[in-house]
């Protein structure tokens, strides 16, 4: 099955735009001591890296607009995950690191 310059584009954002939210995460658990410093840098290097990837597949994606709506993604996160009680977002920002992580060495 054939997709469209559009529809392929369009994924291509989406996928952007959820490593960007994921990234977020990653920024905003380090400023919660969840995360080191170092660990942010690693993300910081795979966020580039995923991103030179995406941009270059498709350089009509609108980076401004993906990263607020990343922002607005990764804020209702947070909210879903502080709703059900649980005080150790641990989990959830390594989850989000290795996602990036991972994306970065696939691209490899």
């Amino acid at each position: 099955m054939l997709m469209s310059g559009a529809a392929f584009g369009g994924n291509l954002s989406a996928s952007l735009k959820n490593y960007y939210a994921e990234y977020e995460i990653v920024l905003q658990c380090q400023s919660q001591a969840q995360l080191s410093t170092a660990d942010a840098d690693l993300a910081k290097a795979a966020m580039a890296k995923i991103e030179t990837y995406y941009v270059n597949k498709d350089a009509s994606i609108d980076k401004e607009h993906l990263l607020k709506q990343a922002v607005a993604d990764k804020d209702e996160g947070f909210r879903i995950v502080t709703r059900s009680g649980k005080s150790d977002l641990r989990p959830y920002c390594r989850m989000s690191l290795n996602e990036l992580l991972t994306k970065a060495e696939e691209i490899n």
